[in-house]
């Protein structure tokens, strides 16, 4: 029982945990709740599989914890990870800063580990949900899952959050088990996900992209904030807004927006000049555009349909010309294009997310992912409260935190 290593998911974080402990030795078993492993990683980077990112700062992360994601020794470099693909043979390839398997489907990387786990005797156990996991006073686990029960002297946690729920039956039950351990978890929250807005006067057509730069603010008794600044293609979809630059923030903003009274998102869609500049290059298309109608004058400077919700935001949708334009108006309009201002519901539901923001603190887990306070229990990927931008960040994070996990939970039973 001591030599026995309990994975419980086969995602990217538990089979990258299942290989690592069975290369140290120990006798693994990887329970997972569904019939398929890898599902979720077989989707990502649009079926592509993008791997990780050559670019990598702090930024790429968020978290509610005091510790950081880059502050565990082996995440920030990226020596641990590629060598992990090369050794399951998997390739790599770099487009710009995004790497993608040489193949061009991530199957190929969840078809890989199944060879993996298979050839390295790893005890692979499908549709069998964990249900509870109970520490012994020697050091073992006891741990329940399909109405079996298992028993270890490791474990390593790798259910994930509750991204895709429809897809992968994720549904963050584990963070109630890591409760009962006495783990702090933070709420979880949808992350990569487009945001609810009530707004009446955006387009009702699908579709609707205009560049920009987009900050998200809060209102509070403290006054308004800036809680993320994101620059992208924004895009109006049906009472949401999408697009890469909210989706990079909606994590950010659900996790610092928690309780605000009032959530902005605020577009400004001639970024390209400044207040002052902006004042001027105005000032010469209003002269220029003096003799055009209004949805004329606008249609030259933004896409249609938004030109239609700004003018019906300040009255001036059935103005014949802009010469009627009093200097109010004109000022309002100036604004308007700089400061496109859109009230915050809420995030998507966790169907439409791509991962998950909250999760058990990484306060709770030593350098090797090891729990604090519960010797040979592990914690690795989505489970965590660590939840990266676009871009490969997230798959990054669960294989170098199951990577790292695996290694130090099959050392622990030997």
């Amino acid at each position: 029982m001591k030599k026995e290593v309990l994975v419980f998911g086969a995602g990217p974080a538990g089979m990258a945990a299942a290989v690592s402990a069975s290369r140290e030795g120990a006798h693994v078993t990887l329970v997972e709740k569904t019939d398929r492993v890898g599902r979720k990683l077989s989707m990502t980077g649009n079926g592509r599989g993008n791997l990780t990112n050559s670019v990598i700062d702090d930024a790429a992360y968020h978290t509610s914890s005091g510790r950081r994601p880059l502050s565990f020794p082996g995440v920030e470099g990226d020596d641990g990870l590629y060598a992990f693909f090369r050794s399951i043979g998997v390739m790599t390839r770099a487009e710009g800063n995004f790497v993608y398997p040489t193949s061009g489907q991530a199957a190929s990387v969840t078809e890989a580990l199944e060879h993996e786990i298979a050839v390295s005797g790893i005890a692979l156990i499908k549709n069998a949900q964990l249900k509870s996991i109970m520490p012994r006073d020697d050091g073992t686990f006891r741990c329940m899952a399909g109405g079996t029960e298992y028993n270890a002297g490791a474990v390593v946690l790798a259910t994930g959050g509750m991204s895709g729920p429809q897809t992968c039956r994720a549904s963050g039950d584990a963070w109630y088990i890591c409760e009962k351990l006495g783990l702090k978890v933070f709420p979880a929250c949808p992350s990569l996900v487009p945001l609810i807005t009530d707004d009446q006067t955006l387009p009702a057509k699908t579709g609707v992209r205009a560049w920009g730069n987009v900050r998200f603010f809060v209102l509070n008794e403290a006054g308004k904030s800036m809680i993320a600044e994101e620059f992208g293609e924004v895009q109006f979809t049906n009472r949401l807004l999408s697009g890469m630059p909210v989706l990079q923030a909606s994590g950010s903003v659900a996790r610092q927006a928690f309780g605000m009274t009032s959530v902005s998102a605020e577009i400004d869609l001639f970024p390209e000049f400044d207040e002052t500049q902006w004042e001027e290059e105005f000032a010469a298309y209003l002269f220029a555009g003096r003799d055009r109608s209004v949805p004329d004058f606008l249609h030259g400077l933004i896409n249609a349909e938004l030109a239609s919700a700004v003018a019906k935001r300040l009255g001036i949708e059935n103005v014949s010309g802009v010469r009627s334009l009093d200097g109010r108006k004109r000022d309002e309009l100036k604004r308007e294009l700089k400061h496109f201002s859109v009230p915050i519901l809420g995030t998507g539901s966790f169907e439409r997310a791509q991962a998950t923001a909250g999760g058990v603190s990484l306060d709770e887990v030593n350098d090797d992912f090891s729990c604090a306070g519960i010797p040979g229990l592990f914690l690795a990927g989505e489970l965590l409260d660590a939840d990266g931008r676009c871009g490969g960040y997230n798959l990054r994070w669960a294989f170098l935190s199951g990577i790292i996990a695996g290694h130090a939970a099959g050392r622990h039973v030997l």
